[in-house]
C-alpha cells in the first residue's frame, strides 16, 4: 500500500441530544484498490462560552455504535481513533476589572494501522447536549487487490495483519 500524495477533508457538525449522537460519512466508491488512512480527527464545539462547561467524546469508527453506550474502546477493532474537548466555565474573579477565565484540552488518538475504503460513523457519547464540529483528515493510499481485501476484513472487526 503506497500514498498517492493526496488529502480529503471530511467535515461537518454533529449534535449530541442526551449525551449521544451519531452521523454517517459516506465514502464508498466502489472502488476497493483505493482507501483512506485517517490522519486527523479533531472535534471542537460550534461555539465556546466562558460561562458554561462542555464535554466531546466523539469516536470516529467502521460500525454504527447505535443507542449503546460505548466508550471509547482501544480493544474494539471497529473503532479507530478518538478525540475529546473539555471546557471549564469562568471562574470568579475578584476584581471586575478582570475578565472571567475559562479553561479547555482538546486530545485525538488516532490507530495508524487502518485504512478505510468503505463508511465511516462519526459518533458522541458522554458528551454536553450541544452541536459540535468534527474535522476527519485522510491520506489517500493505492492498494493492491490483497491489500484491498484484508482492509475489508479488518473493517468487518477480524484483526489481522495485512
Amino acid at each position: 500500500m503506497k500514498s498517492n500524495g493526496k488529502v480529503r477533508t471530511l467535515r461537518g457538525q454533529i449534535t449530541a441530544v442526551g449525551g449521544k449522537a451519531e452521523k454517517q460519512l459516506i465514502l464508498n466508491d466502489q472502488l476497493i484498490n483505493r482507501g483512506l488512512r485517517v490522519t486527523g480527527f479533531f472535534m471542537w464545539p460550534e461555539i465556546t462560552s466562558s460561562t458554561q462547561d462542555r464535554v466531546c467524546n466523539g469516536i470516529l469508527s467502521y460500525a454504527a455504535l447505535g443507542n449503546a453506550d460505548v466508550l471509547m474502546d482501544a480493544g474494539d477493532n471497529t473503532q479507530l481513533a478518538w478525540a475529546f474537548f473539555s471546557q471549564v466555565a469562568a471562574t470568579a474573579t475578584p476584581s471586575t476589572a478582570t475578565a472571567p477565565s475559562y479553561s479547555g484540552f482538546f486530545n485525538q488518538l488516532i490507530d495508524p494501522d487502518h485504512i478505510i475504503n468503505r463508511d465511516l460513523y462519526v459518533s458522541l457519547r458522554f458528551s454536553s447536549t450541544a452541536t459540535f464540529n468534527y474535522m476527519v483528515v485522510c491520506e489517500l493510499m493505492e492498494l493492491t487487490d490483497d491489500e484491498a481485501i484484508i482492509t475489508i476484513i479488518k473493517e468487518n472487526s477480524q484483526s489481522i495483519e495485512p
